[in-house]
């Protein structure tokens, strides 16, 4: 579990005037049924029946149908047709970075600073496809490998997404298999762009750049079997470690070799 910081205490997450309530434990009783396969993929599924099965209102359950939808599990059915066709759960098709600088013979750890609720401002209503001023969670951690911090990171992501998040602990663990494992979310596609930008304050003190530096920014918008987000992240990378963007963001190390300094 990670420290009370910024956001939210012992009592729970502080979002001001944000509605931050949502039915989790219909939610998590639903996606467990879909994952068993209680509901099997190609069934249906009707608002007014589960409202009976699961004893739920019926905007309780609009509200984890469509966090369903979301996360690649359920889609509406065709036609205008009250239900969601069942899709079941997604097979993983991106291997988590965690995961993958451990296969590299690489030591990853994360460093959770903060985890609280915002309202969704035009950019991430935009990235996450969600009203703007809906709770989403902003969570920000620094990325370690071999212990030398490689990157300063901010994960947006619908609070229906993955309620609950705040108590969950990532130190050593990959935050994508806490979301296939626990969330039900599995990402099935990605949306990725890479640029050189210039260092903002924050970075600067966390990856130990002077002012002025130069950072390579690596954007990154995961989606489920629906093609919804699910995930908008800003991975801010101090870019003389080199060998470890070569390692798990080739393409990323192309840019740093196309003759631009790195970072003092």
């Amino acid at each position: 579990r990670c420290p009370p910081l910024g956001g939210w205490n012992e009592d729970g997450l502080t979002g001001g005037t944000l509605n931050l309530s949502f039915p989790t434990a219909l939610q998590q009783q639903l996606e467990a049924a879909i994952v068993r396969g209680d509901h099997a993929p190609g069934s249906t599924l009707r608002p007014g029946q589960l409202c009976r099965e699961y004893d739920a209102s019926a905007a309780d359950v609009e509200r984890v149908l469509g966090a369903a939808h979301r996360k690649g599990l359920v889609k509406p059915l065709a036609g205008g047709q009250d239900g969601y066709l069942v899709l079941g759960p997604t097979q993983a098709r991106f291997s988590s970075v965690f995961t993958h600088t451990a296969e590299s013979g690489l030591k990853p750890r994360s460093l959770v600073r903060q985890v609280e609720v915002v309202p969704a401002t035009p950019e991430m209503a935009e990235k996450l496809e969600v009203e703007e001023g809906s709770p989403v969670y902003r969570y920000v951690r620094t990325r370690y490998v071999n212990e030398e911090a490689l990157a300063n990171q901010i994960n947006y992501m619908p609070l229906e997404v993955c309620p609950g998040l705040e108590h969950d602990d990532v130190t050593r663990h990959s935050f994508q298999k806490l979301l296939e494992n626990k969330y039900a979310t599995v990402f099935a596609g990605m949306k990725e762009h890479f640029s050189m930008v210039e260092a903002n304050a924050e970075d600067c003190e966390i990856l130990g750049l002077a002012a002025g530096s130069t950072i390579l920014l690596i954007e990154r918008v995961a989606l489920s079997a629906t093609n919804r987000p699910v995930v908008w992240a800003n991975i801010r990378i101090r870019p003389d470690r080199y060998a470890y963007v070569a390692a798990l963001w080739p393409e990323a190390a192309e840019l740093l070799s196309s003759g631009r300094e790195p970072a003092a």
